[in-house]
């Protein structure tokens, strides 16, 4: 994924997108989506639901695993209904 291609994305697709390259795609890692969760942070639409899922998606993969922080993360990105 190319880290340009994030602004031209529809909110609605990101929260699919985000979960699928953080986690699965090979990524050069803490960089990258170091990298992805700035961009989305800088969108115009940041304040959107699904654009803050997407943030936490990226906060979850960068915080220690099992830290309060990684945590809180997976609560925004994955909310229980």
């Amino acid at each position: 994924m190319k880290d340009e291609a994030l602004g031209d994305i529809p909110a609605s697709e990101l929260v699919t997108l985000m979960d699928y390259c953080v986690w699965e795609v090979n990524h050069n890692g803490r960089a990258t989506v170091q990298a992805w969760r700035d961009e989305l942070s800088t969108r115009a639409d940041a304040a959107d639901t699904e654009v803050v899922r997407a943030i936490a998606i990226c906060d979850e993969y960068l915080a220690p695993e099992g830290s309060a922080e990684a945590l809180a993360a997976q609560a925004i990105a994955w909310p229980s209904d």
